[in-house]
């Protein structure tokens, strides 16, 4: 059982984020000695596999372990979402989360904060301290907070992410962006957690999860000229993790872990190719088609990853589905459709399973939820494309986000009984800190 004292008078807590990193890579790597920093924290302590949320989808995940809720009470379900009773869309941001995530929290009870590029921490929110915006910054430029941190971030060569269409072009130019990035992230953050005073830190890498999606299959493969690249990249990972948690201090607890797992990806799914074909969309195959061209010969339309939105009457502007008996009736007939979709390879629903927004989420943001979350075996990749007419398609995307294989890893303590949960790591930190719940949280410590 994990004991919850504070080390020190003035504890801090760093928490290093490796997206999408699955326990079963991270234990092999462990057993094989090619992480040598990542295998000394768990030696001390303990790794443990962990479980995501749904979706499985890192905007979510995060979202989850900075509020401590589920995506029902925080809000978040996707990169993109719409505004509700519209067909307008947006990408999400941190004035779009419900509940207060973790830093603000801290900031408003007097702890100075460090955080780096954390999903869904954009726009930068003020804070009692320092924070530069994730991935879905465009740029720097009005991405930290303060303003002025941005010269700092620069002089180390700070990248917010790499260039996702280089990666598409080339494996090549996507180890190259890759080593770059994580080098100006792991500059920037030894200069701030050594120089600057702080109790709860944050740092974030998105790199592993760009590796994974474009370069798992060549690591599963072990294709002879990238399952190399991808195994060092892992081992700069590794240092890199070494290099942080030192300029951090041996006295700062140190929580290492990810947002979700990955495997192959054997197949992408277009949902709004099978949602035309059975009649349920109505919106024509175009490259430039989009939700606001529903109208009310739509009667359910799809948004990734996995999301099903049936057209309601009098919730969407041009609803055509009547609430009560018509909506329920119409959830459950495109729930047994779906599982009737089966794989090529073995002749499997794709699908585990669609589930009902009820069933998986509660809070006050339930009512933006998806009506129908369609939650994929291991292998076939959920997505929407208006414009798209095939139902199995493929991308330069060879790798998947899966729901129970993500990671905890902790220095020097044990954790309490049970799988850890995403939403269990806004509590977690808190209690490291020695600071009290709030009582909106559903994780518990871990």
């Amino acid at each position: 059982m994990l004991r919850w004292l504070r080390r020190t008078p003035d504890p801090k807590v760093l928490v290093i984020g490796l997206d999408g990193v699955p326990h079963s890579l991270l234990t092999k790597l462990i057993d094989g000695g090619e992480v040598p920093n990542l295998a000394a924290i768990a030696a001390s302590g303990e790794l443990r596999c962990a479980e995501s949320t749904q979706p499985t989808v890192s905007c979510a995940a995060w979202t989850s372990f900075t509020t401590g809720v589920n995506p029902g009470a925080h809000g978040v379900y996707g990169f993109v979402d719409r505004t509700p009773g519209t067909y307008q869309q947006y990408i999400t941001g941190s004035n779009y989360v419900r509940s207060p995530q973790i830093w603000r929290t801290l900031s408003d009870r007097g702890r100075r904060v460090i955080v780096m590029n954390v999903p869904v921490s954009t726009p930068p929110p003020e804070v009692n301290g320092f924070l530069v915006s994730g991935f879905l910054a465009p740029s720097l430029d009005g991405a930290t907070h303060p303003r002025e941190l941005r010269r700092r971030l620069e002089r180390h060569g700070y990248r917010i992410d790499i260039d996702p269409w280089k990666a598409r072009e080339s494996l090549d130019l996507l180890f190259e962006d890759l080593d770059l990035t994580l080098k100006g992230r792991v500059a920037a953050a030894k200069d701030l957690l050594s120089t600057e005073r702080w109790s709860y830190a944050m740092i974030h890498i998105m790199g592993t999860d760009r590796a994974n999606h474009f370069a798992w299959g060549r690591w599963a493969d072990q294709d002879t000229q990238y399952a190399p690249r991808f195994l060092k990249y892992y081992r700069s990972v590794d240092r890199a993790v070494g290099e942080i948690a030192r300029a951090a201090g041996d006295e700062a607890e140190l929580l290492v872990l990810s947002d979700h797992g990955f495997t192959r990806t054997l197949h992408e799914i277009n949902l709004d190719a099978w949602l035309r074909e059975h009649g349920y969309l109505n919106v024509p195959m175009a490259e430039g088609a989009r939700i606001s061209d529903v109208d009310e010969s739509t009667r359910a339309f799809s948004m990734t990853p996995g999301r099903i939105y049936i057209n309601q009457r009098g919730r969407e502007p041009r609803g055509s589905v009547e609430a009560g008996a018509e909506y329920e009736a119409l959830r459950d007939e495109i729930a047994a459709g779906l599982m009737g979709v089966l794989a090529p390879e073995d002749g499997l629903p794709v699908l585990e399973r669609v589930a009902k927004r009820e069933e998986l989420w509660s809070g006050e943001a339930l009512p933006t939820a998806p009506d129908l979350l369609a939650i994929p075996r291991d292998g076939y990749d959920l997505k929407s494309a208006l414009g798209g007419a095939e139902l199995f398609t493929s991308s330069p995307i060879t790798g998947m986000h899966t729901f129970d294989d993500a990671f905890w890893l902790i220095r020097g303590r044990k954790f309490a009984e049970g799988a850890p949960r995403v939403m269990d790591g806004a509590p977690t930190v808190l209690r490291m800190l020695g600071e009290d719940l709030p009582g909106q949280y559903e994780g518990i410590p871990r």
